[in-house]
């Protein structure tokens, strides 16, 4: 192994690793400074499975997008070409179709040797880990993701070298992408990446998650794949409603919506409507419906962000259009309802628990600063022992 080549992502100096997390597209650095160019083996069984209101190809080209790549090349059957080509969620980077007759490891070979700068190769049928995939993206090329035992991973997870096709052409004969990826992984200067080399603690979603690459070809896969996304898409919480009543109602509400055309932002719109429809009704002595509509607004605040992180269309301003909500209605809401509740009097009971409240909502804000500061990780994570 040549020496100024890490064998393995815990070599590679930290600084040098930006972790990708959810907000708007992250357009991360590779290596060698070049555009990455990406290639999508959609041959495989399961490749337009739908998951979450879209397929696996769509999924994957839109991970990639966000990654920050240059150039998309799918490959596919003859049969899947039109559709391969459909996306519910246009993206930035025009995509490359290719109907093959042949092997995919044989066409990715001939892309190679046409391309320059870094190549990163995946498989449609597989769901792949975001935090993996950044940390593969900034690995020198050539470089192989590695599973249990030291082995390939299953679905193909394949940095390379543009140009440099040699061992994609061993494996053109039909022989498949384990095949290649072992082939790299017998050859010298080769970087290994393991799943417990990534950092299992994602800040935005204030909990820790061990990274997953799952090949979702068959009905077990595609199980093991949303049970895997739906504990990606869920915020670490500790409060009983948030964490047992909350998630079950909220999914099952995201699963319709993704079928639609109904966005993250638009959601958060109706959760806004909710929000502010509760106040004049608590003000006016309707508190049940007041109450209601709350408990409705506070369903609708999971779905939104659910729905933007299981679809790969999360944004800064989506998130700041979360918490813009929360700011401007919450103190209104507890003081309609301590007014209402101490029959007019701004100094009765009711009204200082409230202002008691909101002192305690200041503080927890600037505990939870502190927190994430001087610990480095945040409160939401931490539970009873």
């Amino acid at each position: 192994m040549r020496a100024d080549v890490p064998s393995t992502l815990g070599e590679i100096p930290a600084a040098a690793i930006a972790v990708p997390a959810a907000g708007s597209p992250l357009n991360l650095p590779t290596h060698s400074g070049q555009a990455m160019s990406v290639i999508i083996d959609a041959t495989g069984p399961g490749s337009f499975s739908r998951l979450w209101g879209m397929s696996l190809l769509e999924r994957n080209v839109r991970l990639v997008e966000r990654l920050g790549a240059a150039r998309i090349h799918v490959l596919v059957r003859p049969a899947d070409q039109t559709r391969a080509g459909r996306r519910r969620f246009p993206g930035p980077v025009a995509i490359d179709v290719q109907a093959l007759e042949r092997s995919g490891v044989a066409a990715a070979a001939d892309l190679v040797r046409e391309t320059s700068g870094p190549v990163l190769i995946l498989e449609a049928n597989g769901v792949y880990d975001r935090r993996f995939l950044g940390a593969l993206w900034q690995c020198p090329a050539p470089a192989v993701g590695v599973g249990e035992q030291g082995g390939p991973l299953l679905p193909a997870t394949l940095l390379v070298n543009g140009g440099e096709s040699q061992v994609l052409d061993a494996g053109a004969d039909g022989s498949g992408w384990q095949a290649v990826q072992r082939g790299y992984l017998e050859s010298e200067g080769v970087s290994r990446i393991e799943l417990d080399d990534v950092d299992r603690r994602i800040s935005s979603l204030r909990k820790s998650v061990a990274p997953q690459i799952i090949h979702a070809g068959d009905q077990e896969g595609l199980r093991c794949a949303d049970e895997h996304l739906r504990e990606l898409a869920g915020k670490g919480v500790n409060d009983f409603l948030a964490e047992f009543v909350h998630p079950p109602i909220e999914f099952f509400l995201t699963r319709l919506v993704a079928r639609t055309a109904l966005t993250p932002n638009q959601v958060a719109v109706f959760y806004a409507l909710f929000s502010f429809a509760s106040i004049p009704l608590i003000a006016s002595g309707h508190l049940w419906e007041g109450l209601g509509l709350n408990m409705v607004r506070g369903i609708l605040d999971g779905v939104d962000g659910k729905l933007a992180r299981l679809t790969l269309r999360e944004s800064r301003g989506g998130h700041l259009l979360d918490k813009v909500i929360d700011w401007i209605y919450l103190p209104p809401l507890f003081l309609t309802l301590g007014h209402y509740l101490a029959g007019g009097d701004w100094w009765g009971v009711p009204m200082l628990a409230v202002y008691v409240r909101q002192v305690f909502s200041w503080l927890d804000v600037l505990f939870a600063s502190w927190f994430g500061h001087f610990l480095g990780v945040s409160s939401g994570e931490v539970r009873p022992v």
